[in-house]
């Protein structure tokens, strides 16, 4: 699991994961300290070795404490309802998103 952010090209680097069973850049956060198209911070998987520019999330509840750092004010659609929202739950998130990673790793 890594935090990156886009290339100076505006493309997601090659070190992301590139299966559907990916993230897709999840949980992205505006950084204004940092220059367009590079200032969102995102969270995904990374391909098996990569190296290059981002940070690695080492475990799940690594994870956890980072979304609960961003997402104070976040809330999601409420799955008994679409046209709801609910408050962001960090602790499910962090399980659906380290659940992606091992169902990659199995």
């Amino acid at each position: 699991m890594i935090k990156y952010r886009l290339t100076t090209e505006g493309t997601i680097p090659d070190f992301v994961c590139s299966s559907n069973e990916s993230m897709g850049g999840s949980y992205g956060v505006n950084d204004n300290l940092v220059a367009s198209p590079r200032d969102w911070l995102l969270v995904d998987i990374s391909e098996d070795g990569a190296t290059g520019d981002f940070e690695v999330v080492a475990s799940q509840a690594d994870l956890e404490t980072y979304l609960t750092s961003i997402s104070s004010d976040w809330t999601t659609i409420d799955p008994a309802d679409p046209e709801a929202t609910v408050p962001f739950d960090p602790t499910a998130q962090a399980a659906w998103a380290w659940g992606k990673l091992d169902a990659l790793n199995a």
